[in-house]
């Protein structure tokens, strides 16, 4: 076999947030949910060495061949794990392999981490030229971004990193269809201003400007997650996906701030949400919408909503789009509905697990998005 590490290899494709020098560097990190390694071989076998750590929430990998997965499975830790990608292929065809990391970032986990460290081809393989990116595409979202669900029986509650498949995603399938340089910046839980708990330091534009900031710690510092993201010249779609979390914390409990003691208490009147924490997500979306536009200044944005439904939150949204078109004369950014999971699932073969949306769910929305990008290409 011929051992490659990761910088040795010159035709290759490196998608999701990283450090600056990534395409640099001896191993690649896999930091966000379906951040990837994608490369073209002519070869009869494909092997590749994963590094991983983590005290409680293990990383998962899919294996895609050609654009289909063919393999799916947890990344142990305790030292380089060498696994076979794929063994038999016709050495004179061209493949593309795509390695995935189904799992999003684990802030509870101070160890979480994955990293691939070789690829290894037969004697006679060799690599091939990786077809280059169409279009550059960011996902901004939660839990359904991050692909939880997508594994695991409707009745499956615990909330386990297996159930996470990020490389399934509706981005995943919008990247793959358009051959889209992509990253995905989600987090389960989170939301806009809030988490599922009204918590609100969980919220996702906090860490927009990090690599991978809601990863604390020295260890993670070390890696690099909390340096400032290169945006380069920025994408030329942003879609958002965020709000689910915002509209289920008003059904919660107060939340109280264990650094200074307040409580913040969402409240509703005659079924709706008050003037106050009205004008206090509105704001919160222009400011987002603002921080967005200053690194993709060129980007048409996409504010999605509706895989699960919703019943607060997605007049916010169009107020705080329609606010500001009105205020900048900025009007390259759509609203789009998609379809609920409430709605489409109609059977257990549909669902996803952990009450979130399954597989049909994600194909109708890649749909949906995918015709909207086609549209606003032209």
């Amino acid at each position: 076999m011929k051992v490659f590490k990761i910088n040795e290899i010159e035709n290759k494709k490196i998608s999701g947030r990283n450090v600056k020098n990534a395409e640099e560097l001896p191993e690649i990190n896999l930091f966000w949910a379906a951040s990837s390694l994608k490369f073209n071989v002519k070869a009869g076998e494909v092997w590749a060495e994963f590094l991983s750590d983590y005290d409680s929430n293990e990383p998962w990998v899919s294996v895609f061949l050609n654009g289909r997965r063919i393999s799916r499975f947890m990344v142990e830790k305790g030292g380089e794990k060498s696994v076979c990608l794929v063994h038999g292929l016709n050495p004179q065809t061209e493949n593309e392999i795509c390695i995935y990391k189904d799992t999003q970032p684990m802030p509870g986990d101070t160890k979480h981490s994955l990293k691939i460290t070789k690829i290894s081809l037969d004697d006679n393989g060799e690599f091939c030229e990786v077809k280059p990116a169409e279009i550059k595409i960011e996902f901004i979202g939660d839990s359904i971004t991050s692909g939880e669900g997508l594994a695991g029986a409707p009745e499956q509650m615990e909330w386990i990193p297996a159930v996470f498949v990020g490389s399934e995603s509706y981005a995943a399938n919008v990247a793959r269809h358009f051959n889209a340089d992509f990253s995905v910046f989600s987090q389960c839980g989170w939301g806009l201003c809030w988490g599922w708990d009204g918590n609100r330091n969980n919220n996702m534009p906090s860490y927009y400007e990090k690599v991978c900031g809601v990863m604390e710690g020295e260890f993670h510092n070390q890696l690099g997650e909390n340096q400032d993201y290169d945006f380069k010249e920025g994408s030329d779609f942003v879609v958002l996906n965020l709000g689910t979390n915002d509209n289920g914390a008003f059904f919660q409990p107060a939340w109280k701030n264990p650094k200074t003691g307040i409580e913040y208490k969402l409240s509703l009147e005659n079924g709706k949400i008050s003037a106050t924490d009205k004008d206090f997500i509105v704001q919160a979306a222009k400011n987002f919408l603002s921080l967005i536009r200053k690194h993709n200044q060129n980007a048409q944005i996409i504010w999605c909503y509706g895989m699960i439904e919703l019943n607060l939150i997605p007049e916010c949204i169009k107020t705080a789009v329609n606010q500001w078109k009105k205020e900048t004369g900025d009007n390259n950014i759509h609203v789009l509905e998609l379809d609920p999971m409430e709605k489409v699932e109609k059977n257990d073969e549909d669902k996803g697990s952990r009450g979130h949306p399954g597989k049909k769910v994600h194909k109708l929305a890649a749909d949906k998005l995918e015709k909207l990008i086609e549209k606003l290409r032209k």
